[in-house]
C-alpha cells in the first residue's frame, strides 16, 4: 500500500512538471512579419520591477479585471497580480475578449490566417476558430501562443474564445490553391441511332446524324486590373483628400471594425491592399504626447491617440506629473494624412477624457499626423 502512495505522489508530480513546462513556454516569434513577437517576463509578486533593452516595450495584463495597456520601456514597475510581457515591436496593446464569439468576417477557401496571442491559461477552456458550425482550428494554449492555418471552405470566420485571450491575428495576406476534390468525370457517349426503314429498297442505307451542343462553364478567379487614379476620401471630420496613382491588382481582405489598434474588439485584423506602386514606398509617421506649452502635467492613467473615427494609432502610459511620452514611432495611418485625438482613460472602464489640442490642424479642433513625418501633438487639460 505504502508503494502504491509512493508511485501516486510521484505520478501527480510528474504530471505537474510537465504542465508547468507547458505553462513556462513563453516566447513565440512572429508567425507573420506584421505580427508582433512577445516574451513572457512573468507576474509580479508585490511591486515589481521589469527592465528590458533599449527598443522594447511591455504589455500589462492588469490585476484587478481583464485588460490590457501599452507601457513604453524600458523600465516598468509592476503592481502586484498584474502580468508582464516585452514586444520588440507592438505599437499597442491587444483588445481584450472573453466568454465571447467574434466574427471575423467573410473568408474564402484557401485564406491563409495567421495569430499571435498571450495570456491563454492551460485549462479545460480550449479557443477554437469556426467557419460557420465547424471547427476549422483549435489554438494551443500558453501565455504567449501563436500559429496559422488556411480556411478549407468559404463562410464566415468566428473565433469562439472559452477561455479569456488577448492577440492579434492577419486574415487573407496570403491566399493558397485549395486541395482539388477529384470528381469523376462521365466518359463520351456518342449517341446512336437505329432508323427503322419502311418499304426500302434494299441498295438504300439511311445513316442518322446527331449533332451535340455544350457550353462551357469557367471557373475560377476573375482579376480587374484597375488603371487611372485612385482617389480614396477619409472618413470622418478629416478633411484632407490624399491621391494615389497605381496600376496592379487590387487584393480585397474581409473588413474590420476599427475599435482599438484597427480592430474589433478581438482580434486585431491585418487588411492587406496590394497595389503595384508607381511612386515611393507608403511611409510611416511618428508622433509624441506633450504638455509643455499648457504647463500642465499627466495624471496617472493611459492617454490613447486615435484618428477621427475610433482607430488607435498609440498608446503612453504615464505617472502621475509626466509631461512628455517620447517619440512614438513606426505608426501606419490610414491615409496620407488624418486627424486624431489624445484620450485619457484613468483606469479600466474609465470614460475617457478628450485632452485639448493647443496645436490643431488649421480651422480644426483636431492635431494631425502625416506620413514620413513626425509631429507632437501638444496637449492641455479641457
Amino acid at each position: 500500500m505504502k508503494r502504491f502512495a509512493s508511485f501516486a505522489v510521484i505520478l501527480a508530480i510528474l504530471i505537474l512538471w510537465s504542465l508547468s513546462l507547458r505553462q513556462t513556454d513563453q516566447q513565440t516569434e512572429s508567425v507573420s512579419a506584421d505580427l508582433p513577437t512577445l516574451t513572457y517576463l512573468g507576474q509580479a509578486e508585490g511591486e515589481t520591477t521589469f527592465t528590458v533593452d533599449s527598443g522594447n516595450n511591455f504589455i500589462v495584463k492588469g490585476a484587478q479585471g481583464f485588460w490590457f495597456m501599452f507601457v513604453p520601456g524600458p523600465v516598468y514597475t509592476a503592481e502586484n497580480g498584474q502580468r508582464v510581457w516585452s514586444s520588440p515591436d507592438a505599437t499597442g496593446a491587444p483588445p481584450a475578449v472573453y466568454h465571447e464569439q467574434e466574427s471575423l468576417g467573410f473568408v474564402s477557401a484557401g485564406c491563409l490566417v495567421e495569430y499571435v496571442g498571450i495570456d491563454d491559461d492551460i485549462d479545460d477552456r480550449i479557443n477554437q476558430f469556426y467557419i460557420g458550425d465547424e471547427v476549422v482550428h483549435t489554438i494551443e494554449q500558453g501565455l504567449v501562443i501563436g500559429g496559422s492555418f488556411t480556411v478549407p471552405t468559404d463562410g464566415e470566420l468566428i473565433l469562439d474564445a472559452i477561455d479569456s485571450i488577448g492577440g492579434w491575428v492577419n486574415i487573407c495576406e496570403q491566399q493558397n490553391t485549395p486541395t482539388p476534390t477529384d470528381t469523376a468525370t462521365p466518359p463520351d457517349e456518342t449517341p446512336t441511332s437505329t432508323p427503322t426503314n419502311t418499304a426500302t429498297p434494299a441498295t438504300s442505307t439511311a445513316t442518322p446524324t446527331s449533332t451535340q451542343t455544350s457550353t462551357p462553364t469557367a471557373t475560377g478567379t476573375l482579376t480587374s486590373t484597375p488603371t487611372g487614379t485612385l482617389t480614396p476620401t477619409p472618413t470622418g471630420t478629416n478633411t484632407a483628400t490624399p491621391t494615389a496613382t497605381s496600376t496592379g491588382t487590387i487584393t480585397p481582405t474581409p473588413s474590420a471594425t476599427a475599435e482599438t489598434g484597427g480592430c474589433p474588439t478581438f482580434p486585431c485584423v491585418t487588411e492587406t491592399v496590394t497595389p503595384t506602386p508607381t511612386k515611393e514606398p507608403r511611409e510611416n509617421s511618428c508622433l509624441r504626447i506633450n504638455f509643455d506649452i499648457g504647463g500642465d502635467v499627466a495624471q496617472r492613467g493611459l492617454f490613447v491617440v486615435q484618428e477621427v473615427g475610433g482607430r488607435e494609432l498609440a498608446s503612453w502610459y504615464a505617472e502621475e506629473g509626466w509631461q512628455d511620452s517620447g517619440w512614438i514611432k513606426d505608426i501606419d495611418i490610414s491615409y496620407p494624412s488624418v486627424y486624431v485625438q489624445v484620450l485619457f482613460y484613468s483606469g479600466p472602464g474609465a470614460t475617457p477624457v478628450v485632452m485639448k489640442m493647443l496645436n490643431p490642424a488649421p480651422d480644426s479642433e483636431y492635431g494631425w499626423l502625416t506620413r514620413g513625418a513626425c509631429h507632437a501633438l501638444e496637449v492641455a487639460w479641457p
